[in-house]
C-alpha cells in the first residue's frame, strides 16, 4: 500500500498539477473505488473542496 492509496492520507498536505500549475491542497476525506482510491481535497489558500484520483495528488507532508 502506498501513501495514495492509504485512507489515513486525511489531514495530509499535497500537490496537485493543473495546466502548468502546482496547488497546494489538503487531503480532507478518502473513498475507495473499484481498483483505487479518490481523495477530497482543499486547497491551502482559497475555497472550494473536488474529489480527485489520489494518483493525480503528490503527498508532500
Amino acid at each position: 500500500m502506498t501513501a495514495n492509496n492509504d485512507p489515513r492520507a486525511v489531514g495530509r498536505e499535497g500537490m496537485v498539477r493543473s495546466n502548468g500549475l502546482e496547488i497546494s491542497v489538503i487531503i480532507r476525506d478518502v473513498r475507495p473505488r473499484a481498483s483505487y482510491f479518490d481523495f477530497l481535497i482543499e486547497p491551502t489558500a482559497g475555497q472550494g473542496m473536488i474529489w480527485i484520483e489520489s494518483d493525480k495528488v503528490m503527498i508532500v507532508g
